[in-house]
Formats: C-alpha cells, structure tokens, sequence
C-alpha cells in the first residue's frame, strides 16, 4: 500500500506515456518511464498500479499500459479531410487546406484515408448529393470493376465516378442518366491514378 504519494507523479508518469506514445506508436516500459521521470521502478509500479486501480489507466503489471488518450488512439483512425471532388467532368482542383480528424474504427475499418466533399450532380443514383463527404479508403492499385473511385487525371483533375474497364479501354461512369461516361483509352490510361474507393457518405440530414 503506498502510504505517501505525489500527485504531480501520477501526472508526470501519465503525460509522459501519451507522448511516448505519439512519437513511438507503443507505450513504454516501466524500464524506460523509470529512465524517463528518475524514479525507481518500484516507484513507477506502483504509482502505475494505483492509477490503474482508481480506473485512470488500464495496466497489466508488465508492459501493456493504456491511458485514455491511448485508448482513443487505438479505438479511431486518423482520416486526412481535404477539399471537394467534381461529381461531373473532369476538373482541375487546388486545395491546400488540409486537417487531419479522428474517426471511430468501428466507422472506417482498417486501412489509411480521406474524407472529401462532393461536388456535383454526376452520382446522386448512388447516393451521393452536392456536398455529401464521402470516406475514400486509399487504394493504388486497380479496383474491382464497378466500385466507385476518386481518380486523378493528368496531374491535376480529379472525379468521383464509377470504375468500369471493358479490355484496354476504362469507363469513368456517372450515376446520373443525364451524364455520359468518361473514356480513357489508349496512352491516356497512363495518365490516370487511382487515389482510393469510396466506401461511405456522411449526409446532412434535411
């Protein structure tokens, strides 16, 4: 039982792990927490103990300490939101404004992306309206036929649509019967990148 105990300690011990955390992707051994702050590891067991019986972190007496900030951590992934993608035409798009927001796992799943914001008409028979944000899982390599994907065109145009290839020749389709495809055939095909599919709309409600 500790009879004393240092308040600021259990501060120190606790901001120390979240940013070792942050810069090393695991949390730290007592070993290393001890090297840290110039307390004993007796010491840092304890206080470890204590705060994991006051239900402030989650500790298995070895290595294995979870903070909340590290549970958050854990539990969601970080999603890049940058700006607009045309739902239409093929369209030259600078956006710098980029911020990076932390989503629930339970939303994303696992793999790395981005959130952006439809613009356009070209896939509302998919469910995807002016202004929706779409989750886009970052993909490079060529998608399976009819999944919807955000391209990038020579360089500096980009477009949601659906991904169709007929041999040598890819169909960038709307949902939208009003539209026609986009055809890329030939050399231009090089021309094209595949940033990610889209795998969920988040809508405001009306």
């Amino acid at each position: 039982i500790m009879r004393t105990k240092n308040n600021s300690l259990f501060n120190k011990i606790t901001e120390y792990v979240d940013t070792y955390f942050d810069n090393n992707g695991r949390p730290p051994t007592t070993r290393e927490i001890e090297s840290a702050i110039n307390f004993s590891r007796q010491t840092v067991h304890r206080y470890l103990k204590v705060l994991s019986e006051q239900g402030e972190i989650e500790y298995n007496g070895h290595r294995s300490i979870i903070t909340p900030h590290i549970r958050a951590m854990l539990d969601t992934t970080s999603v890049q939101m940058s700006g607009s993608i045309p739902c239409g035409e093929l369209n030259e798009v600078v956006d710098n404004d980029v911020k990076n927001i932390r989503m629930p796992k339970e939303i994303t799943g696992d793999g790395e992306f981005f959130l952006l914001r439809a613009n356009g008409t070209s896939m509302i028979n998919a469910g995807i309206d002016n202004g929706d944000l779409v989750l886009i899982k970052k993909q490079s390599h060529e998608p399976a036929d009819g999944k919807i994907v955000a391209f990038l065109y020579d360089g500096d145009q980009t477009t949601l649509k659906r991904y169709r290839r007929k041999k040598d020749t890819i169909y960038l389709c709307p949902e939208n019967a009003t539209m026609q495809p986009i055809v890329i055939k030939g050399e231009n095909r090089a021309k094209l990148c595949i940033q990610g599919v889209a795998v969920r709309v988040i809508k405001e409600l009306k």
